[in-house]
């Protein structure tokens, strides 16, 4: 729907025509063939000439003395005009991405909730498959797959090269190839795997479309066993934050969300911000041996995948590659390194900036009851809340342009929730801002939600039901956290009894149990001057 507005504001405001996909399909079949080299360099010379040039530089304030003057930026751009430049040569190994292919798994164990359209095979590695085939979205097959462990395994002494592993991986290429190599081969296909090792979890995620399925499956087997180091994408990764860092660090809203995270974690080691000094602490050989680590044991890993395809063709798929992965039946569990949030309340102000804008962050947390029907009510007074402070702080007072009340909630390594509220204001009215959102909340606390408000809140959680249920991403999303967690994955499908359950007196209580103004955190962004 976007490039099809863009084409008719195109039109109006520029009169370009609008001939259609298929006509401008022909057009390129027809004019590409007929393009020359010559014809690409006439073009960039007349583009790129010498003349009416324009060269700006931005950078911190505390940087103006070193930055270079007019005379040698105009040095820097003729030498770089003067090299003699050879043609391009292709160096992709020509090999497919497998020397050869792992020896096959079968699936050992079959279940299924036929009401639901899933199948759930466990394969003789000990592997987990969750499959549930869709035709919401032509040819999209998505998946992800997770294991508990996660950083929370990494040592206090190996942190930074841990909390850097997948970013270093993901740089360095898979097997024989390069990243740059590994972006040549997959060219022209729709196969795409990915890995991420979270807090408290690691996984592998990604998708094809169906004629690109098995290249699918190779990328997975050879994300989990086929990890490399490469020591010069690590170079340039590392040299790469060292400047975007020391830039973002001078941001105002860098320091703000600095400084939340700080507040909540109560300064714990494990929730800093990655900074220029700690760059310095990142060793490539330590990244690779933990990434290996956390990927060395497929026995306890769940995947789940949705979309266009049928269970006939994706069975050897899965029992040849999946089934192939590494399993050492370790028992792993969740560390809890004791990331707390503060008991009490705390204030904490940051100045940085010039513009002439507050901006105000007020986090609620503490334990959590989560289930399903918690996190519907929590959401829900969230939802109505947004509501009531938009009314007041916007409308009533036009004091903002608007109001966020974000909820989120954890289950590893205890159950937690987190509430928070943000806007933006004038520095001038940040305090009494703050005073009202604070009665806001009390009058919530005691009064509650008006019918209104929650009917209009059950309608569009049914609403989001509906149109999220032929989604292939949420189903995923979904179903995945339900097998994870152990929790019952029919109520994916049917939510309407905890909808049911939204009234203005649990939403009222939800306020009370989760808006203690006896513990939270304030942080507010003020300007320098």
């Amino acid at each position: 729907s976007g490039p099809l507005a863009d084409e008719f504001i195109r039109n109006f405001i520029e009169t370009e025509p609008i001939p259609g996909i298929v006509y401008e399909y022909g057009l390129n079949q027809r004019f590409l063939p007929e393009i020359t080299l010559e014809e690409v360099n006439a073009v960039a010379a007349n583009w790129m000439p010498d003349r009416n040039r324009l060269v700006a530089i931005s950078a911190p304030e505390r940087d103006k003395a070193s930055l270079p003057t007019e005379a040698k930026l105009a040095a820097a751009i003729a030498a770089a005009g003067a090299e003699r430049l050879t043609a391009y040569v292709d160096t992709t190994r020509n090999q497919p991405l497998l020397a050869k292919r792992p020896a096959a798994g079968s699936v050992a164990r079959a279940a299924g909730l036929d009401a639901l359209g899933i199948t759930e095979w466990t394969l003789s590695n000990g592997v987990h498959v969750v499959l549930k085939p869709t035709m919401f979205k032509q040819d999209q097959i998505l998946f992800r797959a997770v294991s508990p462990g996660g950083l929370s395994l990494a040592s206090d002494a190996d942190f930074i090269p841990a909390v850097t592993a997948d970013v270093v991986m993901a740089q360095s290429g898979l097997g024989a190839f390069s990243r740059l190599d590994l972006d040549k081969v997959l060219a022209g296909t729709t196969a795409s795997v990915g890995s991420d090792i979270g807090a408290t979890e690691e996984g592998v995620a990604g998708g094809a479309a169906r004629k690109d399925l098995e290249t699918m499956f190779q990328l997975i087997y050879l994300t989990f066993t086929a990890p490399r180091a490469d020591p010069v994408a690590f170079g340039v990764l590392t040299g790469q934050l060292k400047l975007s860092l020391g830039n973002r660090q001078a941001t105002p809203g860098v320091m703000f969300n600095e400084a939340i995270d700080a507040a909540v974690s109560q300064n714990h080691p494990r929730a800093q911000p990655l900074t220029t000094s700690t760059v310095d602490l990142m060793n490539l050989s330590k990244s690779l041996a933990f990434y290996k680590d956390r990927f060395a044991d497929a026995s306890d890993f769940l995947f789940v995948f949705v979309g266009s395809f049928d269970l006939a063709t994706v069975k050897p798929l899965v029992e040849q590659y999946l089934g192939g992965l590494p399993s050492l039946h370790r028992e792993e569990r969740v560390r809890d390194v004791g990331i707390r949030p503060p008991a009490g309340v705390v204030e904490k102000q940051v100045r940085s900036g010039i513009a002439p804008r507050s901006q105000v962050s007020i986090v609620f947390t503490g334990p959590f009851q989560n289930d399903e029907q918690h996190r519907v009510i929590a959401s829900a007074m969230a939802d109505t809340l947004a509501g009531n402070l938009q009314r007041t702080l916007r409308e009533d007072l036009g004091g903002t342009y608007g109001v966020s009340v974000v909820p989120r909630f954890a289950k590893r390594p205890a159950g937690e929730y987190r509430v928070t509220i943000e806007f933006a204001c004038d520095p001038a009215r940040r305090e009494a801002l703050v005073r009202n959102a604070f009665r806001v909340i009390d009058a919530y606390k005691t009064d509650g939600p008006g019918l209104m408000q929650v009917a209009d809140t059950r309608a569009a959680l049914t609403r989001d039901l509906e149109t999220n249920l032929t989604r292939n991403e949420y189903l995923l999303n979904r179903r995945l956290f339900k097998y994870e967690y152990g929790e019952d994955v029919g109520e994916v499908f049917n939510m309407r009894p905890f909808y049911d359950q939204v009234t203005p007196a649990a939403l009222r209580d939800a306020a009370r149990e989760y808006l203690n103004t006896n513990r939270y955190v304030e942080v507010t962004l003020d300007p320098e001057r």
